[in-house]
């Protein structure tokens, strides 16, 4: 079990690396449009964290992100990142422990089903609420992840760097 200033400094570094990736996305990705979409790596930003974290704190950290989403981002659908997220960060958490070991190729599949999940929670949602968005969606959600996938590489060596210094003596 970590020392309490152990686990202030391990979510000090966590919150650090993800204040670098939103610093990033707002001040370089949001600058940048291909295929008429810009690079997005915000739903990275909870899954790939989780890799490397239990079930439970994954979840409240990725429901930290989405939180600070929320916040940032003006959206027609209020707390959409903060109900998404979580739920992101536990399977990503639950998909390292089970199936697939954190590391490069973990991080592409959780950043896979982060997309897949996210967008396919918008398209439900806006479908709930009377708008035929499926096909839309499901294009969305193509190009977003041809744009965004390349950057999961850096993302996933940014918090594997942090995984190791924080989970040194583990």
């Amino acid at each position: 079990m970590l020392a309490r200033n152990e686990v202030i400094f391990k979510w000090t570094l966590y919150a650090a690396a993800t204040a670098l990736c939103f610093l990033l996305q707002g001040a370089l990705f949001q600058r940048v449009t291909i295929w008429g979409v810009i690079p997005f790596v915000y739903p990275l930003l909870a899954a790939i964290p989780a890799t490397y974290e239990a079930p439970a704190p994954a979840a409240i950290f990725a429901l930290c992100v989405g939180v600070v989403c929320d916040a940032l981002l003006p959206g027609s659908i209020p707390c959409f990142y903060t109900l998404v997220f979580p739920v992101i960060g536990l399977c990503s958490s639950l998909l390292a422990q089970r199936v697939l070991p954190a590391g490069f190729f973990c991080s592409l599949a959780v950043s896979l089903m982060a997309f897949c999940l996210t967008d396919l929670f918008r398209c439900f949602l806006l479908w709930v609420t009377g708008h035929g968005a499926w096909k839309a969606g499901l294009f969305l959600l193509l190009r977003e992840l041809c744009v965004t996938l390349p950057l999961s590489i850096p993302t996933a060596f940014l918090y594997r760097a942090v995984a190791r210094k924080v989970h040194m003596y583990d």
